[in-house]
């Protein structure tokens, strides 16, 4: 064994001037790859991207939906009962009515009877603009809650006051 090793040491030296030249021509730079850049984004940050927000509006309507109060649903079910039966008797002095006790109906739920039992008229018409943030009830056809139930004939634009009933309730 000594005596491979010796005959290895004796032959690099003398082999090793003569091909070492050769050999360093021969090699090439160094080319360290690309830095790892953050653009292109990869396809499963993309999906990351377009899912997150799509997933969020989803579970918030699920749980909006879960934790709607129960008058709340009760009357826009009732409310679009009501707005069929409009589309078949076409009786707008009779819609008005039921709209205007719906309305009453739903508000002693949430807020009590204390609340909204002594407004009448142009207090009651405030009251509900101001809970709708808007002015359909006092300027509107929600101005007809007042008068409609009690007149002969009628004029209301129901669909206006369904739309008007139907942003209140939604807001409750």
């Amino acid at each position: 064994m000594n005596d491979l090793n010796d005959t290895l040491q004796s032959q690099l030296p003398s082999q090793l001037p003569v091909q070492l030249p050769e050999k360093l021509n021969e090699l090439r730079d160094i080319h360290l790859p690309d830095p790892v850049s953050i653009w292109p984004l990869a396809p499963g940050w993309w999906a990351l991207i377009v899912l997150v927000p799509i997933l969020y509006f989803v579970i918030r309507y699920i749980v909006k939906q879960i934790m709607m109060p129960k008058y709340k649903k009760l009357a826009l079910q009732v409310l679009s009962n009501i707005e069929t039966e409009f589309l078949i008797s076409n009786n707008a002095h009779e819609t008005c009515g039921e709209i205007s006790l719906l309305i009453r109906t739903a508000l002693v739920a949430k807020l009590g009877n204390q609340a909204v039992a002594g407004l009448v008229t142009e207090e009651w018409l405030d009251y509900l603009d101001e809970l709708s943030k808007t002015d359909c009830f006092t300027k509107g056809a929600g101005r007809h809650l007042v008068t409609a139930p009690y007149a002969k004939e009628s004029d209301v634009n129901i669909e206006e006051l369904l739309s008007a009933t139907k942003k209140l309730l939604r807001r409750l």
